[in-house]
């Protein structure tokens, strides 16, 4: 339960906790629910950033598709106090923050069939073999982002360890991912993503598209793409 109660705190457009007076209906201090027809004032396509960090990616993006709705997941305090402050300025209605463990969101809060997208960038690779179970992608979180995800759907994927990226690469493989032709725009648009390229170090990306039958494997092997 302690991942639950930390994924209390929501915040909207106004980076407000969510039994304040402005925030959309339905939202308690107690929900264990992210119900999109709640959050937005919109009905449209949905994406979600799972650790958005101070939300550099999802700002721009939110601004570039005023037509699809966006939610920024950060599980750390004080990096989304900041996330908040951003949203609140930014004015945006299609874009929402939720303080909340990422995998609670995936595998628990989020109807089934609702994201259009979901962007994964540079998370922590725990690399430390008895620090593995604080790896983020794991076969569990992908079961949820298959849940979540619209028959071909999308899982945007970038970090800066091969290994890594090789070993979720498989993991979206056998839960029934395909590599997908779409780019990676968040591989260099993030801020850790922005700081590699000026460095010059190398960013491993890939699009998974969730198959339209998300029971069958996909029948691709996963890439070692590098941008």
């Amino acid at each position: 339960m302690a991942r639950l109660r930390k994924s209390r705190k929501f915040f909207g457009a106004a980076g407000l906790h969510a039994d304040a007076p402005g925030c959309p209906s339905g939202a308690s201090a107690d929900f264990f629910a992210l119900d999109p027809r709640e959050l937005f004032t919109e009905a449209a396509p949905l994406e979600v950033e799972l650790g958005a960090g101070k939300g550099d990616f999802i700002l721009e993006r939110a601004r570039m598709f005023p037509r699809h709705n966006f939610l920024a997941v950060e599980l750390a305090g004080s990096v989304c106090q900041w996330l908040a402050i951003r949203v609140a300025r930014s004015g945006l209605s299609n874009l929402r923050a939720v303080r909340a463990d990422a995998r609670s969101v995936v595998n628990l809060m989020l109807p089934a069939h609702s994201v259009r997208a979901f962007h994964i960038y540079f998370p922590d690779p725990w690399p430390k073999s008895r620090h593995s179970r604080h790896r983020l992608i794991t076969a569990s979180l992908i079961r949820g982002l298959a849940r979540c995800l619209e028959p071909g759907g999308r899982a945007y994927l970038a970090t800066d360890v091969q290994w890594y990226f090789e070993q979720a690469g498989a993991l979206l493989h056998q839960g029934g991912f395909r590599i997908g032709e779409a780019s990676v725009a968040g591989a260099q648009r993030t801020n850790f993503g922005r700081r590699f390229a000026a460095e010059g170090k190398a960013i491993y990306a890939g699009c998974f598209e969730r198959a339209a039958d998300a029971g069958v494997p996909a029948q691709c092997a996963p890439p070692a793409a590098t941008v």
